[in-house]
């Protein structure tokens, strides 16, 4: 075997298994750096991970801060619409002791003109102010008294979270200034006492809308006091009348178990005296000098 042949055996039978065993540790120690790498990711998070974090809590954040922006608004619009709607009264009661026929046809119209001529209304987080309803007012009907009252929604985060309307209601109770004045001539105050007031049911009539049978006051008693009148044969039923609070009257005429008996309410309706002695009444002992 010449020299040549011999060297290149002995090259292959030593530095060949130095090689192999050198791609085993390699090897090893790509497998090492990657598992050290992957653990210190896991200890140590990457700052990328807070921004991770603030994508999910801005959201909401910002969604809790707008509904309290939004409802905040919201209660300042139901103050501002109370403010107009009482000024708006005040002004009608004083108009209805020159004309009470202008203010009972056009009040509620006069109402809703000065609500929706307010403005800045719809700021703050409230998108809409809508669906102003007056059907509940009752404007000098049968007494003089003016009662407003407006129901309407509020729209609040509108395109940003599907919310239904807010309802909400003002009311506003005012008498109507219709008394009489420094100056009225009392010579005809025959005239004064035209117009009388009849209850529903009632058989006399009445000079004064604020006369106790027609104005009723009710207290609130046990059973021993209400037992010492009558029951009521409206609300009182025999063997029904269990409970341990009942109703009476100034006059005291009966006893209610119910504070919603009608013996308890007065529909009054005003007419002239003309009216009311035609139709059979008599005057009030109380009110109008008469006898019932």
């Amino acid at each position: 075997m010449s020299f040549w042949t011999r060297l290149q055996k002995t090259i292959n039978e030593k530095a060949i298994p130095a090689l192999q065993k050198m791609d085993v540790n390699k090897n090893h120690i790509k497998n090492t750096y990657t598992l050290r790498v992957q653990k210190a990711f896991c200890r140590h998070p990457l700052p990328g991970s807070m921004t991770v974090e603030a994508a999910l809590v801005f959201p909401i954040v910002f969604f809790v801060w707008m509904a309290f922006v939004s409802l905040t608004s919201a209660v300042k619009v139901h103050e501002v619409l109370q403010q107009c709607l009482t000024e708006t009264a005040f002004e009608l009661a004083v108009e209805a002791g020159e004309n009470e026929e202008i203010v009972r046809d056009s009040g509620i119209l006069r109402a809703w003109l000065d609500i929706k001529s307010l403005d800045f209304l719809e700021t703050g987080g409230v998108c809409s102010v809508s669906g102003y309803d007056f059907s509940n007012s009752r404007i000098l009907e049968g007494n003089e008294w003016l009662e407003f009252h407006v129901k309407y929604r509020v729209e609040i985060l509108e395109g940003i979270i599907p919310i239904p309307g807010i309802p909400m209601k003002n009311s506003v109770f005012i008498r109507a200034w219709t008394g009489y004045s420094q100056d009225t001539d009392f010579s005809g105050m025959e005239e004064i006492h035209e117009n009388v007031y009849v209850t529903e049911y009632g058989r006399v009539y009445h000079e004064d809308r604020m006369c106790s049978h027609i104005q009723l006051k009710i207290y609130m008693v046990g059973a021993d006091e209400a037992k010492k009148y009558p029951p009521c044969e409206r609300c009182v039923r025999s063997g029904s009348d269990t409970g341990t609070t009942y109703y009476v009257t100034e006059s005291g005429e009966c006893y209610h178990c119910r504070l919603g008996c009608s013996g308890l309410k007065r529909n009054v309706q005003r007419m002239t005296m003309e009216e009311a002695v035609m139709g059979g009444c008599t005057p009030c002992s109380r009110c109008s000098g008469g006898g019932e």
